[in-house]
């Protein structure tokens, strides 16, 4: 008989009668080709789905799809390297395997890259839920199973992963928070997550606990503030109950602890959450912690913590790009049942750049006035609802514009130009900020010097005099001030 390649299975549940003949090659092949390609895939996730748990499953082959079938290959294209690498390492048999029972063949299975399939999420179709045993206490209002009780949050339905658009600001943080819910306690511990206000972290934090809990409905995940953690200690101390105190936080399978930074001043506090992290650590539960800044920028954070802080993975989320921006706009207007004109979407990218929550209350807005006024969503209409938006402000320009945009410039934090560190990626930016606020806003020296972590008049004066100094000579920083300027006048 000659090489050929069986006709794929409708379902790997439903095999083909028996006497079917196969398919020649070229027939199999045409059989991959436009729909009946997606139809191939189904067939192989379906048979995937026999041998993987429904969370992984999901995790990793809800956005992978097969991009060819050749007579000796089938390649798959999944949306980043990270979950390349990780089908590689831990679900390559399985793929071949799940290959082999649609097609009948053994064939070779590659793995490529397509940025493009992170921002199409298609929709998750969980499995019917199955009715709880009769001995499990139904939990409390607004609680989900395994997430403690003394947790600060009720985890947000919306907030998975699912849910989450992807693009290079976020990319690795996404795939490693990914891969922490897959494997916790054994992959990244601990888990440090890093970024601005209103870019997404909390999202993260939620959607690594509904990983966990989809897996293993048992899992007791703690997740709270630092503030909290602070204020349980103080109250232990006080009642002189640390016993209880250290029950509470030890004897959890996941800490999840959201704003690290507030340890900043507190010196015994940091002393306990210490010993906490070494009990939680060395019994392989996992820690997640986020900040709004990296470990070793925390000021007064002890050595020690720091270097614990490293010890699994620390990775930031960046302002969203342009293009991500746009998908966020689109994707958060289409869960609330509207549909965003690119026009609009286009120009609302281009105007709010700062965090992922103006753009959600944009949307909000936008829709809201739209379904008022009874409108369909128009540019003319986003003008005359988002008027803060599109509105040129008028009056004089303040020290935070002028940071604002030496910031989103540079690429730096405000918080890194205050801080006390010299090193050239931040002085020259606070050197730049400093003499274009003394140009602009006519502010005094001192006012200036005290707005960039109280330095004396000195400072300052030297910063001025530096950068008038490289003016008369450098054309790249003449147009950068010149730039830094229009941008400045322009928004006034």
């Amino acid at each position: 008989m000659p090489n050929s390649l069986p006709q794929p299975n409708p379902l790997p549940s439903s095999p083909e009668p028996s006497g079917a003949q196969p398919q020649d090659g070229a027939a199999a092949k045409r059989s991959g080709e436009g729909m009946d390609l997606k139809q191939l895939w189904e067939a192989i996730r379906a048979a995937l789905k026999e041998s993987i748990p429904q969370t992984p499953f999901y995790t990793w082959f809800q956005q992978a799809t097969l991009r060819a079938l050749e007579p000796n290959e089938a390649t798959v294209a999944v949306q980043n390297d990270f979950t390349r690498n990780w089908l590689l390492d831990n679900y390559h048999a399985d793929i071949r395997r799940a290959v082999r029972t649609v097609l009948g063949r053994d064939l070779a299975v590659a793995i490529v890259v397509d940025p493009e399939l992170a921002v199409k999420r298609p929709e998750r179709k969980p499995e019917p839920a199955q009715a709880p045993a009769a001995e499990v206490p139904p939990p409390a209002p607004g609680v989900r199973p395994g997430l403690l009780a003394t947790s600060d949050v009720t985890l947000n339905p919306g907030y998975t992963f699912d849910n989450y658009v992807v693009g290079p600001c976020n990319r690795f943080a996404h795939a490693a928070a990914v891969g922490v819910s897959e494997a916790p306690g054994r992959n990244y511990n601990p888990f440090f997550i890093h970024g601005n206000v209103g870019l997404g972290k909390t999202h993260l934090l939620q959607s690594l606990c509904h990983t966990i809990l989809d897996q293993n409905p048992k899992s007791n995940i703690l997740f709270l503030s630092c503030e909290t953690f602070t204020n349980h200690f103080i109250e232990s101390l006080r009642d002189g109950d640390l016993t209880e105190f250290r029950h509470k936080y030890r004897d959890v399978d996941v800490l999840v602890v959201d704003d690290i930074h507030m340890l900043k001043n507190k010196e015994r506090t940091q002393e306990e959450f210490f010993h906490t992290f070494n009990a939680l650590y060395n019994a392989g539960k996992q820690i997640v912690l986020s900040s709004d800044s990296p470990p070793m920028d925390i000021p007064t954070l002890q050595e020690r913590l720091v270097s614990r802080f490293k010890w699994g993975l620390v990775t930031e989320i960046e302002p969203p790009c342009y293009e991500t921006r746009m998908a966020i706009l689109k994707r958060k207007c289409r869960e609330r049942g509207g549909e965003l004109p690119d026009d609009v979407a286009q120009t609302l990218a281009e105007r709010l750049d700062s965090n992922i929550r103006e753009l959600e209350g944009s949307v909000n807005k936008l829709l809201g006035f739209s379904k008022l006024m009874g409108e369909p969503i128009t540019l003319e209409l986003a003008r005359r609802c988002l008027q803060d938006v599109f509105t040129v402000r008028t009056g004089p320009i303040s020290m935070d514009d002028v940071a604002n945009a030496v910031t989103s410039h540079f690429d730096v934090r405000l918080s890194d130009l205050q801080s006390k560190k010299r090193t050239n990626a931040i002085a020259w930016p606070r050197q730049i900020a400093m003499f274009l606020s003394r140009r602009i806003t006519k502010r005094s020296l001192k006012d200036i010097g005290g707005f960039y972590g109280g330095r004396d008049h000195s400072t300052v004066l030297h910063a001025v005099k530096k950068v008038d100094t490289v003016l008369t000579t450098d054309a790249t920083v003449q147009d950068l001030v010149a730039d830094l300027e229009t941008r400045l006048k322009r928004s006034f």
